[in-house]
């Protein structure tokens, strides 16, 4: 029966299963979404967010423990995902509670497997864009995406812009410098509160150089976790490749997980004071 539906969903454009629209179309053209938001803005002053590359677990019971946990103790406005698995072929157990979601995806694996990233939110949002990078990535031959999504503030004409990002791997720096080219180029003309998390593969002074010369460029500042915190985060060499940037914002708080053990990265939460 589900065959059939799926068929028939690729013939129209969407498959719609509970709470969730499920694009059956080229990557570069899909943003896959759940609308159970809570609330219609974003109506609060201070804002937590996670930010974590699941390693494409989140199908796994481990991870699903792990991020319950997470949940539990800590009352989350944001969340950025990278590498999530998502099957349209069943709805996606997802634990996040009053929270819609989007999820980019940067390539198919056959017309049910998706791979990509996930931003999750209380708020409604207003817009949302995805980007693919023009180059793709060695061996597999996939691209990487961006996906920014646009939120209303309670009270204010400026909008909060949220941006996750997982960035190309394992090609030469003009590729990296391209899809942050790329990124920027979008984000320029925003003037409100911005925020930038994700993985961004700087395993090299030279790519982690590009980084802060884009965030730099965009007025962003860069989170700093402390030293023990710090050396929880994944690393490659000695350069850490997960970051969060902001702007229009004050950070309060910051926490690494470093006991998860349902990724080889680890969760990175933080809070922040919206300024507007």
């Amino acid at each position: 029966m589900l065959g059939r539906v799926l068929s028939q969903a690729a013939r129209e454009g969407t498959l719609c299963l509970p709470g969730v629209a499920w694009p059956i179309e080229r990557a570069d053209q899909a943003v896959i979404e759940s609308t159970q938001f809570s609330c219609a803005e974003i109506t609060t002053s201070t804002l937590r967010i996670l930010n974590w590359n699941i390693a494409k677990n989140n199908h796994q019971p481990d991870w699903l423990a792990d991020v319950t946990q997470i949940l539990s103790q800590v009352n989350l406005d944001l969340v950025f995902l990278q590498e999530v698995h998502l099957d349209c072929r069943q709805v996606p157990s997802l634990p996040f509670v009053n929270m819609g979601w989007h999820f980019a995806p940067n390539f198919m694996a056959t017309n049910s497997q998706y791979f990509g990233i996930l931003t999750a939110s209380k708020a409604q949002h207003c817009s949302r864009r995805s980007l693919l990078t023009q180059h793709y990535e060695p061996i597999v031959q996939t691209p990487k995406v961006s996906l920014i999504t646009e939120y209303p503030l309670a009270g204010e004409r400026q909008t909060f812009l949220a941006v996750n990002i997982h960035a190309i791997n394992f090609v030469s720096l003009s590729k990296f410098r391209a899809q942050l080219h790329q990124l920027e180029a979008a984000l320029t003309h925003h003037v409100g509160p911005l925020l930038l998390s994700g993985d961004f593969n700087t395993w090299s002074r030279y790519r982690l150089r590009l980084l802060k010369a884009m965030a730099e460029r965009l007025g962003l500042t860069h989170l700093q976790f402390e030293p023990a915190h710090r050396q929880q985060l994944k690393h490659f060499w000695v350069h850490p490749l997960d970051h969060i940037f902001y702007r229009g914002l004050a950070a309060l708080q910051t926490e690494v997980w470093g006991h998860v053990t349902s990724s080889d990265h680890a969760p990175m939460i933080a809070e922040f004071e919206l300024h507007t």
